[in-house]
């Protein structure tokens, strides 16, 4: 592999694949593309044997191909680059093709073509293409990252020893996981959005000794976290603390309602008893101590 260095890189490095019969038309591109300020590194092929042992062997930022060679030409060598799928720029440079003919080769994947001699539109179309696919690339890296980011969220929803709930701001539901379904009485997730539709906590009152339904979105702006009891698939009432709160865009507009919800049924008929057990206790301290 040819180092082309210079000792000013302002527009840093840049590995240069480029397929061409001519040592010459080689040369004076890897030159033209250090004049310009990149620090170049470059190799010549002019077989598809050595196009396809120099992208197997070596990473590139850039292919430069020409059209027309006595043993290969730019369709075979844009065949090959795209066997590779790479995320770098494809540019036919020719003094012989024809528009029809580049149009064909840049819908099948060639990103751009310059005629042989038009120097003052090689190093700008270069550049061009080397921001498109800077910018492709970082958001393929951004949906891979959302992807195993929306993974692990879901690997996380779907295991957690909690119930977790996603619904709109009216409180229909969007999503739920198997320990909320299965607490409210249902076999699977998805039979619990079908059938319950929406979530519709209900708060007591101990003072009136009433359970009056409560908006989730209301719960969420007064600070997300309140005990409410919800009534299972087979009519019995599950107790639970709930927490709520609301996941906004940009201008600040709710656009779903996310909580958890934890089943305290047990928990809560237990200080029950405990509480009773005690009012008892007390009852039978007060008897003898009146005989």
């Amino acid at each position: 592999m040819n180092d082309a260095s210079n000792p000013e890189t302002p527009k840093g490095q840049l590995r240069v694949l480029i397929v061409e019969d001519s040592k010459i038309e080689a040369k004076f591109t890897a030159n033209l593309l250090k004049k310009n300020g990149y620090q170049v590194t470059s190799e010549r092929v002019e077989t598809e044997e050595d196009m396809t042992r120099q992208i197997e062997q070596h990473e590139w930022d850039l292919v430069i191909s020409d059209y027309q060679m006595p043993d290969f030409d730019g369709m075979r060598a844009l065949k090959v680059f795209k066997r590779y799928e790479l995320e770098i720029p494809f540019i036919l440079v020719s003094g012989k093709i024809g528009e029809e003919a580049a149009v064909d080769l840049m819908k099948q994947g060639a990103h751009d073509y310059i005629m042989k001699g038009n120097t003052t539109r090689l190093i700008p179309a270069i550049e061009s293409q080397l921001k498109v696919a800077a910018n492709r690339r970082e958001r393929r890296r951004l949906e891979q990252k959302l992807r195993e980011s929306e993974a692990q969220y879901r690997g996380f929803f779907e295991n957690a020893a909690i119930g977790i709930f996603r619904c709109e701001e009216d409180s229909r539901i969007q999503d739920v996981n198997r320990f909320l379904a299965h607490a409210l009485g249902f076999e699977s997730r998805e039979d619990c959005i079908r059938v319950l539709e929406k979530l519709i906590p209900e708060v007591y009152d101990a003072q009136t000794r009433q359970a009056t339904t409560v908006e989730l979105a209301d719960q969420a702006r007064q600070g997300g976290r309140f005990e409410a009891v919800f009534h299972r698939q087979n009519g019995s009432v599950m107790e639970a603390i709930v927490n709520v709160w609301a996941i906004e865009d940009e201008t600040r507009r709710t656009t779903y309602l996310e909580g958890t919800i934890e089943d305290v049924t047990e928990q809560r008929e237990m200080e029950r008893k405990l509480r009773e057990m005690e009012q008892l206790h007390e009852s039978l301290i007060d008897l003898t101590s009146n005989l």
